[in-house]
């Protein structure tokens, strides 16, 4: 009996069984921030390109990206798309316009990029 009240004592004083206490993190799922993925004759990631020259841009573009100190992870992260002759598209969530701007000023920076297309969205919060 004494261990049957010391069990309640602890569920009691634990807050019940401990589901409430956990903290439930939202699913992640950025599908709506695709958008851009879902248009006809979008480039996606696994339609562009291999050539050596489009891996070697996109290679530098994510190099230049990581190596700016202050960006996000989410900056970090974002989606790389190379198209035809230079024509570069930046998707997905960023922290804020400023990150925005910067990711697409050190993509435009880069050798190969020859126009882009910044379609980052301004997230407001840290995820």
């Amino acid at each position: 009996m004494r261990k049957l009240l010391t069990g309640c004592a602890c569920v009691v004083l634990l807050g019940g069984t401990g589901y409430g206490a956990i903290a439930r993190a939202p699913k992640a799922d950025n599908t709506a921030q695709n958008y851009g993925a879902l248009e006809k004759g979008a480039v996606t990631a696994d339609k562009q390109g291999n050539a050596k020259s489009e891996v070697e841009t996109l290679a530098a573009i994510r190099k230049s990206i990581i190596a700016e100190k202050g960006l996000s992870l989410d900056a970090q992260n974002v989606k790389i798309l190379y198209s035809d002759n230079g024509k570069v598209i930046l998707r997905g969530p960023v922290n804020s316009k400023a990150e925005k701007l910067r990711v697409g000023e050190l993509t435009k920076r880069c050798a190969g990029v020859t126009s882009l297309k910044n379609e980052l969205t301004v997230a407001g919060k840290p995820h």
